[in-house]
């Protein structure tokens, strides 16, 4: 996916990431600058899981006059839930690391990097780590996340840890690139995104083409548990958004879950927008 024209265009981890700014021809909105305060608990936050983590999270980067290498996601920009410390290919540190809170002081609970500095970024690797009120009693674990492309369709399997208690089992996820309902419903004017399909879980329908099966569903009848976009409307610091679907939105699948699926879609979504700012800059 290194073509930067490509729709699901994904880029290598060696290149360091361009300046926040937006280039300076680019207008921008009047909407207010993030405060980023505490998001405090609320009915829409996904239950079993620390901190009542929200159902839907958007990705805002920081004010354009201040210089910062965090990116805060939340419901909404003034009401930041976690702070995501980014890193360049080169500084030998994981692409992302996502606090336990808002200000990116706490503890760093996932992380998401590619295998070394080298590497084409086509696999990434992933660590859960208990910490800030997170998998309290668990141990660090790691998995990988493979770019896989057929027929210029991308997709981005992994395997974790799911389930409440002492009821956990290890189960298959893949993101997949998507013009479906779900993320339409995210962005009404976004005309593609990622969607998060549960493997292993029991079948959520038959399946079939876009017209014809159920929200929630894939076109195998698999559960769509998440999904993700790039941010359709004109904004100088929301740059993605993110909802949990389904069981995903439950909490039954647990923790490790709901931390694994925002961190690979902060991977996929960040990246995408390097790939955007670059392209932008090399045409200016």
């Amino acid at each position: 996916m290194g073509n930067p024209n490509d729709s699901y265009a994904y880029p290598t981890g060696a290149a360091a990431p361009p300046p926040y700014a937006t280039p300076e021809h680019t207008a921008r909105s009047s909407s207010p600058a993030p405060s980023y305060q505490t998001l405090a608990a609320s009915g829409s936050g996904i239950s079993g899981v620390a901190n009542r983590m929200p159902q839907s999270l958007n990705a805002y980067l920081p004010p354009l006059t201040k210089w910062s290498r965090l990116m805060y996601l939340g419901a909404h920009a003034d009401q930041p839930f976690f702070a995501v410390t980014t890193h360049t290919g080169l500084s030998g540190k994981p692409l992302l690391e996502m606090h336990a809170g808002p200000t990116g002081s706490e503890p760093v609970v996932a992380t998401a990097g590619n295998e070394h500095r080298w590497s084409s970024g086509r696999n990434t690797i992933v660590k859960l780590i208990p910490g800030g009120g997170y998998l309290e009693g668990q141990a660090e674990s790691t998995f990988t996340m493979k770019e896989t492309c057929f027929s210029k369709h991308y997709t981005f399997p992994f395997a974790v840890e799911v389930g409440l208690g002492k009821d956990t089992r290890l189960e298959s996820f893949e993101w997949r690139g998507s013009r479906g309902e779900e993320v339409k419903q995210l962005d009404g004017a976004s005309w593609r995104g990622y969607k998060l399909v549960r493997l292993d879980g029991a079948a959520a329908g038959p399946g079939g083409a876009r017209a014809v099966r159920g929200e929630g569903e894939s076109s195998d009848g698999k559960e769509v548990v998440a999904v993700y976009t790039a941010n359709a409307h004109f904004s100088r610091n929301k740059i993605f958004k993110f909802q949990f679907l389904e069981s995903g939105a439950t909490g039954i699948l647990g923790e490790k879950f709901a931390l694994a699926a925002v961190i690979t879609a902060c991977k996929i979504g960040y990246s995408e927008f390097l790939v955007s700012q670059s392209t932008v800059a090399a045409a200016s």
